[in-house]
Parts: C-alpha cells; structure tokens; sequence
C-alpha cells in the first residue's frame, strides 16, 4: 500500500509539474529604455505557423517601455509569469514591470484580448517565450537602435541569443536571450 501511495505522489507531482508556466525575467542593464514586445509561440508546430503564438501591447497597442538605470552594476528589471492571464495586472514583487494590456493571438489584431479570459490559459500551457523584438531609445526619448530580435523564429532550431553583428548604441554592449532554472532570461547590457 505504501509503494502503492508513493507511486500516486510521484505521478501527482510529475503532472503538476508538468502544468507549470515559466517565466520569463527582462533586465536592463543600460542607460536607454527598452521598447519591446515579447513572443509566445508553440515552437513545436512549425507547419501550423507556430499556432498559437502570442505578442505583447501596452493597453493602446503600443510597445513596452522598460525604463533604465544610470549604474551599470543595477538593472532595471521586468517579469512576467508563462500564464499570460497574469500579466494585465501590476506586478508587485517587480514594481519596474510594463504592464501589457493586451495580447495579440496569431497576428489577429482586431480582436485581442484585453483581459483575462480562459482561452489564454489554455494558450499560455500551449506556448514557450519564443522571443523579444526590442528598440533602444535615449533617456530623452529619441531612438537610438533596433529594431532587434533575439529568441527562436518559428521552423528553425536555432536560437538567437544575442546581437552579434547587430550594430548598438556606443552606450550598449549587447543582449542575452537564455534560458536557465526553467525561466526565459532576456539581458540586455
């Protein structure tokens, strides 16, 4: 009985395991803001065109903005939890996070969703954080770099991680797009 009840536990925790969102983890590093939007796809369906894939807005349709730190040593951080239903609401543990308004599914952008609505759960266990498009814009506002991408094109296995042969502001040095204790890291430095 005793091998019986361990076994259950085992299975039990596999498939709450198994259920988990990932998160993905965006740090600043740089004395320029970040506009951005991140991507959830479902690299696993390269002949469906990746369906369902996700893209991040602010509420008026426009990217984040990720502001900036004047010390290198600090960055300016943002989080956001793999079940996307979470991200319309101000994250309190990283305060300096973009709120997103709204989700864009498989390019449609008449209709986003706006709010938490039960399809996205489903659409957030479906999907990966398949990558970040970002520009580089100066503490006054004016655009200094980007657009870049960094993460995995639909029907391609390789990943870019970072922005060798991207040409950056004399302020920045680069990006980072990784994944590691199960969350997505995008650095950018």
């Amino acid at each position: 009985m005793k091998k019986l009840i361990l076994l259950a536990a085992v299975f039990v925790s596999f498939c709450l395991s198994a259920q988990s969102y990932p998160p993905v983890y965006i740090q600043n590093y740089t004395p320029n803001y970040v506009e951005f939007t991140v991507y959830k796809a479902n690299l696993g369906n390269p002949g469906g065109g990746c369906s369902p894939n996700l893209e991040s807005r602010d509420a008026t349709n426009n990217l984040l903005r990720l502001g900036f730190t004047n010390n290198p040593s600090v960055s300016t951080d943002a989080n956001y939890d793999g079940n996307v239903n979470y991200t319309f609401a101000i994250n309190p543990a990283v305060p300096t996070t973009p709120q997103i308004g709204r989700w864009i599914l498989n390019s449609n952008f008449a209709a986003p969703f706006t709010a938490s609505a039960g399809p996205l759960t489903t659409f957030s266990m479906a999907t990966t954080w398949a990558g970040i498009k970002f520009g580089i814009q100066d503490q006054s506002g004016v655009n200094t770099g980007g657009y870049y991408f960094m993460g995995q094109y639909c029907g391609s296995s390789t990943v870019v991680s970072d922005l060798t042969g991207n040409v950056v502001p004399s302020n920045m040095s680069g990006g980072a797009f990784f994944t590691a204790g199960g969350a997505t890291w995008i650095v950018v430095y």
